[in-house]
């Protein structure tokens, strides 16, 4: 597949003209399609930072979102309003639409798609893909579904499936994109909740004998120890990727790792368009 392009619409760190937020949305270019792999935290942010770039909501074809968290769905009414009633389709995992908790400062705060996102879903236009496991969303373009975990996620013991914390999130929504390319795959991550390794071994399961070759997106290594984060970045290392550009939850520890094992390795800024594998 080639004519991909790959721009960073909403990130934790930005440069100008952009404005920074928690979250994630990467424009992206394939095939002649134009998508977005999630939709960063609001709708006036997206908005926003799309104006700033020149670059036109109203030409999204599809929304591919890797989970259902506020951070990367909150945006979706955007770009519902810019495409104006015309077919928009969007891909999730079918369990995206949780009611999902953060009890990280001990009282609980919902993280789960915004009421506003849920409400855009039904908007005239809008076509619901639900992607449980592997799902073609265009030529060259799809989403993994359900991540089997062989080795351990990245399991966050604040993030729950209810106010009370009895529940905690498995995480069974989280999902990556896979972009085919002249060169291999790139497989993207919104939180990587699943584990990046996991990921990336579902991937080369489903596309035997294709090289992996650019990791993008956001790996939840934050809060994780030092040794734990080398070692995953090991594990990254081993499966012959030859770039990767990580940022949101990745954690400053993280990316220093990575772009040590990683020459050319990118932290992602709002903004930037990161160049083809």
């Amino acid at each position: 597949m080639t004519g991909q392009r790959l721009v960073v619409l909403v990130e934790d760190r930005a440069g100008p003209p952009c404005e920074a937020a928690h979250g994630l949305s990467l424009w992206l270019e394939s095939g002649g399609a134009v998508l977005l792999v999630d939709t960063g935290p609001d709708p006036g942010v997206l908005t926003r930072n799309a104006a700033r770039l020149g670059l036109d909501l109203g030409r999204v074809e599809a929304v591919l979102l890797s989970h259902g968290h506020y951070d990367h769905t909150g945006g979706l009414p955007a770009v519902v309003a810019a495409r104006g009633g015309r077919c928009l389709r969007v891909f999730m995992h079918p369990s995206a639409v949780r009611e999902r908790f953060s009890l990280r400062t001990g009282s609980p705060r919902s993280i789960g798609m915004p009421v506003a996102s849920r409400e855009a879903l039904a908007a005239p236009g809008v076509s619901v893909t639900l992607a449980p496991g592997p799902t073609t969303v265009g030529p060259g373009v799809w989403v993994t579904g359900t991540i089997p975990r062989r080795h351990p996620g990245n399991g966050d013991a604040f993030l729950v499936l209810d106010p009370d914390g009895r529940t905690p999130d498995r995480f069974e929504d989280d999902q990556a994109v896979v972009v085919e390319g002249t060169g291999g795959l790139t497989v993207i991550c919104g939180c990587a909740h699943s584990g990046v390794v996991n990921i990336l071994d579902h991937v080369a399961r489903l596309r035997p004998g294709v090289p992996l070759a650019r990791l993008v997106g956001g790996l939840h290594l934050g809060g994780s120890p030092a040794g734990a984060v080398g070692k995953v970045v090991d594990e990254v290392a081993d499966r012959g990727l030859r770039q990767c550009a990580v940022g949101h939850c990745t954690g400053e520890r993280a990316e220093e790792v990575f772009s040590a094992r990683f020459p050319g390795a990118v932290r992602l800024v709002c903004g930037a368009e990161l160049s083809s594998p």
